[in-house]
């Protein structure tokens, strides 16, 4: 053999060791990482499908989340329209025993409690935003706190201090969903019942005492029955945001669903296939070592070799 030829085995076998060096170190690499290439240019032609697959997956997980907001705050909803029901239903009753007692003096005592829960309720927020004041961001909707000021709010913009538009919002399921009906929408005859007991109470001063008139029982159980229909109402109301809540729960769960397949189908394009990366890189670790024999064989050679 001579020099050259020589030469030219060792340049030869110093590459096939950088080749496999390169190989075994990616695919060292692609055991760590569980991918197959560390950036998209290493997928080549279907760098793009991977790309438009990667930002589906985001744009699927981003409405995901916001849905589960939604669900949250349709749940807070749902239990503020229900304490109203709650509060005009027991008022009504209250209202009811009483005059089946023939003793109204247990009426006024209602009325404070259900009229303090029905402001509370329809004054919840969701992260700091009022529910039913339309598109407003911040403050009650509500404006009085007390049945004295009741009495004297009898004009909508003395009552309630809300935007001109609904709250709505679209996450691309259909139109776009009004999120909640506004105060003076849900309450307006709530609190003009409210008012009409208290003018009853303050005739008879400040409270209905034993025996009810005939009188005051006619004019209880008209107003029982408008507390009645209200509960009524509200309950309604909480039955449509019930629906809402469901409705975004079931997009969600398909959603999820779409994220995982789109997952599975980036898993199989990026994820490398640990069983024959372990296979690939038994075998490339012989031909290294058998190279690395060669390279070390031709390396001890020299010209006393072929004298």
């Amino acid at each position: 053999m001579t020099g050259a030829v020589t030469l030219a085995f060792i340049n030869q076998s110093m590459s096939d060791l950088r080749r496999l060096t390169d190989q075994m170190t990616d695919l060292n690499r692609q055991m760590s990482t569980g991918a197959k290439f560390h950036d998209l240019q290493g997928f080549g032609g279907s760098s793009s499908r991977l790309l438009s697959a990667r930002t589906l997956m985001t744009q699927s997980d981003s409405r995901a989340s916001l849905l589960q907001q939604m669900q949250a705050r349709f749940g807070v909803q749902g239990a503020a329209l229900g304490q109203v029901a709650d509060a005009s239903t027991t008022l009504s009753q209250s209202i009811r025993e009483a005059i089946s007692a023939n003793d109204g003096r247990g009426i006024s005592t209602e009325l404070s409690l259900s009229f303090a829960s029905v402001v509370q309720a329809l004054n919840e927020t969701w992260n700091g935003q009022p529910m039913f004041a339309g598109e407003r961001q911040e403050g009650n909707p509500v404006r009085i706190n007390t049945l004295e000021e009741l009495t004297t709010a009898i004009t909508p913009d003395a009552l309630f201090d809300e935007a001109a538009r609904h709250q709505v919002v679209d996450l691309g399921v259909g139109a776009p969903t009004v999120m909640a009906a506004k105060a003076s929408e849900l309450s307006q005859p709530l609190f003009d019942a409210m008012r009409e007991l208290k003018a009853l109470l303050d005739a008879s001063g400040g409270t209905i005492g034993q025996p009810i008139s005939l009188s005051q029982q006619n004019e209880l159980l008209r107003i029982a029955d408008a507390l009645s229909a209200q509960a009524a109402s509200f309950t309604n109301e909480q039955a449509r945001t019930g629906q809402l809540q469901n409705r975004y729960e079931i997009e969600d769960i398909r959603l999820q669903e779409r994220s995982d397949l789109i997952k599975k189908e980036i898993g199989e394009q990026a994820d490398a296939d640990g069983g024959e990366v372990a296979m690939r890189l038994s075998t490339l670790t012989l031909q290294y070592e058998a190279s690395a024999k060669t390279f070390a064989a031709l390396s001890r050679l020299s010209l006393l070799d072929f004298i």
